[in-house]
């Protein structure tokens, strides 16, 4: 009812850890033009030493048309209709994969090839030039959401929320602007282990 109260901390449920992760594979068919593929794991939480680190990778990775995935998968091959990554960090959790929409015929090749761009990331430590690049991209991506007052709105909220405190723009761009080539490399290879991911298509 209107002007209810909220109900007290005292009689929520109590919160339960996030449940145990083991990759699995599935495919499904469904009355569809193209394939859709998924691949994904378990990430990091919002607190994690390493969040702003894993934003970086996510940027170099398939954010934008100037990522890996679709330099080296869409532009080179002309695999994929769409192709990008994503990271979500929540309050005690988080997710990290790669969406791919392709042919029925390419998925196989097209998961090989996503696994080959994750792989070279965990090898080696990207350009001094694109790491600036990527601290651009996700700086300006952050300073575009202030100009919408209910993205601001937002952003504090889930600062109260998640973390219990007030965290400035400026903090926010201070710690991009640290992250150093090795800070990516090592969240790459705590993250791009082929064996971890599971796997997600959908075909027609």
């Amino acid at each position: 009812a209107l002007g209810a109260a909220a109900p007290s901390a005292a009689v929520l449920p109590p919160r339960e850890p996030p449940r145990r992760y083991a990759p699995t594979e599935q495919t499904e068919q469904r009355p569809i033009q193209q394939a859709h593929l998924v691949l994904g794991r378990r990430g990091y939480d919002v607190r994690h030493e390493r969040r702003s680190a894993l934003s970086l990778l996510n940027t170099l990775l398939g954010g934008g048309m100037s990522s890996r995935l679709n330099q080296n998968i869409r532009e080179r091959y002309g695999f994929c209709y769409n192709v990008y990554s994503f990271a979500n960090m929540h309050s005690d959790s988080g997710d990290f994969g790669v969406y791919m929409g392709t042919d029925a015929g390419k998925v196989g090749r097209a998961r090989a090839l996503i696994l080959r761009e994750l792989d070279r990331l965990a090898q080696e430590p990207v350009s001094a030039r694109a790491l600036e690049q990527a601290k651009s991209q996700v700086k300006g991506a952050m300073l575009f959401g202030l100009e919408s007052m209910s993205n601001r709105m937002m952003r504090l909220g889930r600062q109260e929320l998640q973390l219990g405190r007030f965290y400035s723009m400026d903090d926010a761009m201070a710690e991009i602007q640290q992250i150093t080539a090795d800070d990516v490399l090592a969240v790459a290879q705590d993250l791009f282990q082929p064996d971890t991911f599971s796997t997600y298509v959908l075909t027609p």
